[in-house]
């Protein structure tokens, strides 16, 4: 898992140097998108380990899981298309 995110940020800095406005534009916005897929990540890991744990509150605990699941998967999607969509990164120097 941690090998597919070091390959797409690879993949986003070749890309975002050799693209134009549009693309690093749509770089930007994915960007975004990553942040706030992991932030409802996090805050749902939150629900799960405090709220469920700590406080005894299963349904925020249940919340927590969902909610960590969905948004992770969707995380990890992205990072799937970035990295079939996006150039190969190329050498490092």
């Amino acid at each position: 898992m941690v090998g597919l995110f070091a390959d797409v940020r690879g993949r986003i800095a070749a890309a975002s140097a050799r693209g134009g406005r549009g693309t690093r534009s749509a770089l930007a916005l994915g960007g975004v998108l990553a942040l706030a897929l992991l932030g409802a990540f996090l805050f749902g890991l939150w629900h799960v380990g405090f709220g469920g744990v700590v406080k005894g509150n299963w349904r925020a605990g249940g919340f927590g899981a969902a909610l960590a699941v969905v948004s992770g998967a969707i995380l990890w999607l992205e990072a799937a298309v970035a990295r079939r969509l996006l150039p190969p990164a190329g050498p490092r120097q």
